[in-house]
């Protein structure tokens, strides 16, 4: 059962005479999602509205419009659509959304058992198909991970794949939301690119590191880096190499674990050239080792037709299901001192690589403090990173 979000609008609520709230589908740490009908169409729209603590946040309020300003214009079957964007009388943004039926791919892979091949193929390229679409644009999406992709039942076909939440996507022509040391993403699905900061060289690429992390985590029912604390995690991704999916699931072809290995490779120059080469050698191994039943070659793809999906529920923005959070005022982030801190930790380029991990740790710590179902345990993570990052400012400073 699905509560009403405590600071939301209530069943029967019109937003600018256009949308009637229908029901509460989700809350996130950033909006929340209703059903709602339109007062003058028939059909039924998912409508996402921000936080009203939120605002009052600078970055809040443009990651908001961010979303709904790049997503509108990218007409792609594989990508959820946005129709439109407004403010409420009481001056509180929404966007509206196609309503969608269907489970997010984190869900999905919650089991932890792998995916049979040919499915996990299937999803892929409809993703790679997603991506490639924005990149054409200029778009790269930052923030790829099983959360931000929902598979939907359409005409016949189980899984059909629409990839969600541009809230952090670069676009190549339009101005960055910060210019500073803040880091935004997934440290599971981050490329090493994004994870150390290094803005001019995020590109397509980037979002090839993160598909080929799904892969993984589809092929072998688990994420290809993974510890204790974020910490840990940026460690692996920026200086570690994950064992071999074949290592991991004696199930997946040598070919396969290849593909999905030259995928993570940590310089983005040794990755496929795009999405698209490398969710088609993905097919072609797999292709190369799976029979059929009569043992003669494996099975025709099977081709997915974009269709408009039927009415149910939207959850963007790595939204579940809500556990009401409080809609108490946002803790400010890190002190200056702490940033003063960062800044001076940053420009000592012979640091350790272990010291760039808790740089990157304390920006996405700052961007925690925004999310109320995160901010007590980021509170104690701030103190512990502080006090290494400390001690390593100490350590270089002696050398």
């Amino acid at each position: 059962m699905i509560a009403a979000p405590t600071a939301g609008f209530g069943v029967g609520t019109v937003l600018t005479e256009t949308y009637r709230i229908v029901r509460p589908l989700a809350e996130g740490g950033f909006g929340e999602v209703y059903e709602a009908a339109h007062t003058r169409l028939p059909g039924t729209f998912a409508v996402k509205v921000l936080h009203r603590w939120l605002v009052r946040n600078p970055e809040a309020l443009a990651r908001f419009r961010q979303e709904a300003e790049i997503t509108s214009t990218l007409r792609h079957p594989h990508i959820v659509q946005v129709f439109d964007f407004n403010v409420t009388d009481g001056g509180v943004p929404y966007l509206v959304m196609e309503l969608l039926e269907g489970r997010l791919l984190s869900d999905l892979a919650s089991s932890g058992a792998p995916m049979d091949s040919p499915r996990a193929i299937q999803i892929i390229e409809q993703i790679a198909q997603a991506l490639h679409a924005a990149h054409e644009r200029g778009v790269v999406h930052r923030d790829l991970k099983p959360e931000n992709v929902m598979v939907l039942r359409i005409n016949g076909s189980e899984d059909f794949v629409k990839v969600l939440d541009f809230g952090i996507s670069q676009a190549s022509w339009r101005t960055r939301l910060t210019e500073n040391e803040h880091v935004s993403g997934t440290p599971q699905y981050m490329a090493p690119e994004q994870a150390t900061g290094r803005r001019e060289q995020i590109d397509h690429r980037t979002d090839q590191f993160s598909l080929a992390a799904i892969a993984y985590m589809l092929f072998t029912g688990r994420e290809p880096f993974s510890g204790d604390d974020p910490i840990a995690v940026l460690y692996q991704v920026v200086h570690e190499h994950p064992p071999a999916p074949s290592e991991v699931n004696p199930a997946v072809a040598r070919e396969v674990s290849d593909v999905i290995v030259r995928g993570l490779s940590k310089q983005s120059a040794d990755r496929y050239a795009d999405v698209l080469e490398f969710a088609a050698a993905l097919r072609a191994a797999g292709m190369a080792t799976t029979p059929s039943v009569d043992g003669a070659g494996v099975a025709p793809r099977v081709a997915v037709e974009a269709a408009v999906p039927p009415i149910a529920s939207s959850f963007d923005d790595g939204m579940s299901p809500p556990a009401l959070a409080d809609a108490g005022p946002v803790v400010p982030p890190a002190g200056r001192e702490t940033r003063r801190l960062i800044r001076r930790m940053q420009r000592q380029n012979r640091a350790p690589g272990r010291m760039a991990a808790l740089v990157v740790a304390a920006g996405l710590a700052t961007a925690a403090w925004f999310h109320p179902t995160t901010r007590a345990p980021t509170r104690a993570a701030w103190g512990q990173i502080s006090s290494q990052l400390q001690k390593l400012a100490g350590r270089v400073g002696g050398k």
